[in-house]
């Protein structure tokens, strides 16, 4: 028994715009990754610009650190504001428990 023509021609008509559908999503949905993809890489090297400028505050911060506390300036400020000095050898006394 053979199909009628106008049945085979609209179930190739049907088929036919289910391929487009599916088609014109699939570009479209290629063309939303792609924006997406896009967007999170330009944010990725907006974050990466922020780090690097932290880690350069941050070394800056380090050495202001290692200047702030280094020995000799540490040794300069007890003598001259808290009139601290070094004990000379013999008056050092060592005191066992």
């Amino acid at each position: 028994m053979k199909m009628p023509l106008y049945r085979h021609t609209s179930l190739a008509a049907i088929g036919v715009l289910v391929l487009f559908i599916a088609v014109v999503s699939t570009a479209v949905l290629v063309a939303y990754a792609a924006n997406e993809s896009r967007q999170m890489l330009n944010s990725l090297f907006v974050e990466m610009s922020k780090r690097d400028k932290l880690q350069a505050d941050w070394g800056r911060l380090v050495l202001e650190h290692s200047t702030w506390t280094a020995h000799n300036r540490i040794e300069s400020l007890a003598v001259e504001h808290l009139g601290m000095l070094i004990p000379e050898p013999a008056a050092v006394r060592v005191v066992t428990p």
